[in-house]
Parts: C-alpha cells; structure tokens; sequence
C-alpha cells in the first residue's frame, strides 16, 4: 500500500429536548452503527475511525445543538459511513436521540506511507491535545498509564499504530534518533478524570500542548515525523483512540 486516503466526516444534529453530552463509549458505538455490521471489530487491533466532538450547546428553554466529527482512514469505511447517514434521519447518542440537519465529507486528502514522499513538518510548531489523552506504557509484568504529554511516548503510539494498521515499520532506533533530535521548548498538561461511560470508573488523562522544535532533524527525519504526525491527525494518539481520547491539532508556534 502506497498510501492511504484520509476523510472528515461532519454530522451536524438537533434536538429540541436537552440532552447530556455524550460519553466516549457512547462516540465508539456510534461510529461502528455507522460503519455497518460488516465493518470488522478486531480485539487490539485499533479501529479506522476517530470521533470528535467539535460542538455540543445545550440548554432547557433551547435544546441541543451538536457537532460531531469522525476521521476516517480508508474509502471504504468513509463510504460505508456516509450510505448509513443517507438513510438516517437520526442519531441515538447515549442519553437521547438528536435530528440530523446535516452532513458533509469534510476533508479528504491522500497521504502517502513512504516518509520520502510526506511533507515535512514545520520546523517549530505546537502540539495541541484537544481531547483526554492518555499513553500506556508495559512495565516488568504489567500496562502502566502516563498522563503527560511525553515526546517519546508520543512517537512510540504514532509508530506502533502505523505498524498495526498498515504494517509500516519505524525502527526502534529511528525513533530514539527522532526524540533525540526534537527540542521540546514547553509542555503544558492539565490533568482530566475521565469515565468511558457512565458506570466505569474515573481513568487519569490529560489536554494541553508540546511546543517542538525540529530545527536539528535532517529532511528525512522531517519528512518521517510529518507522515507520523499527518496519520495521527485523523487516528488519534495515545489509547482509546476510537473512543475520541488523543484528539491533535497542529499549530504553527
């Protein structure tokens, strides 16, 4: 696979009721009512699609009005989503069900899975985690969870998950060379309780920003963290990527 094509999908919804903000869990079903019952439920193995919601205002006297967006990696998953929108008039999202007003494929662009052929990425630039992210590490015997934005774990996430989907290998000494190489000139974590759903408990995680600067890597190396950062833009980071956890955004410092 020479490259992959990555959409936007944005549903806008309505609802004269009030009706509660969605939990995670509640943005992973949705997601897989909409890739149809063919659509594949792999264990460990993470899912094309990463929800996000851009907007959610509600109020007694005016009821609901949300925003939601799915990032899609793959025309066939974009396109099994966008059949299942044409014959819906509504979404059920956990705690009640909104009219949809309207949808559109947002964005759609191809990206390519040689780093060679990627744009590189600025040469100083911010991070932004706009949705609780949280990375696990394997300690001795057991998943331990770092809820700060960590550079390597970062990098480690954005490889392993391009590993997984694509079968695209970044060494492991890659990888250090691009940490090593990388400036961090600020990190802000603000620390998140968040619940998957309602009767899980609280898990740590975190939102807030990595200022980078990439002024020491070579081309290639700012080509290979462009293709890593371009991915991880429509996947998520971190874990619980389906569930809308390690939502980025790049931000020109």
């Amino acid at each position: 696979m020479d490259s992959i094509v990555a959409s936007t999908i944005q549903i806008e919804l309505k609802s004269e009721s009030y009706v509660y903000k969605p939990y995670p869990k509640h943005l992973h079903g949705l997601c897989y009512f909409l890739a149809g019952k063919d659509y594949p439920h792999v264990k460990y193995r993470p899912p094309e699609f990463h929800p996000f919601i851009r907007q959610w205002n509600s109020s007694k006297l005016d009821g609901t009005q949300a925003i939601i967006q799915i990032q899609c990696i793959g025309e066939p998953l974009t396109y099994a989503m966008l059949r299942t929108l044409e014959t819906s008039r509504e979404l059920w999202l956990g705690h009640g069900s909104l009219k949809i007003i309207r949808y559109s494929l947002d964005k759609q662009e191809a990206i390519p899975l040689d780093h060679l052929q990627a744009t590189s990425v600025p040469s100083e630039f911010k991070l932004v985690f706009l949705t609780p992210t949280r990375f696990r590490t394997f300690q001795v015997d057991r998943y331990q969870t770092k809820a700060y934005p960590d550079l390597r774990l970062l990098i480690r996430s954005m490889a392993r998950n391009l590993h997984i989907l694509y079968n695209v290998k970044i060494s492991l000494n890659e990888q250090e060379e691009l940490i090593r190489s990388i400036s961090i000139i600020n990190v802000i974590g603000y620390p998140v309780d968040v619940k998957i759903d309602r009767y899980s408990k609280y898990d740590d995680s975190f939102v807030g920003e990595i200022h980078l600067s990439c002024h020491q890597l070579s081309d290639e190396q700012r080509r290979l963290f462009g293709m890593l950062l371009k991915v991880a833009k429509y996947s998520g980071v971190g874990h619980k990527k389906g569930y809308g956890f390690g939502h980025i955004e790049l931000k020109r410092a």
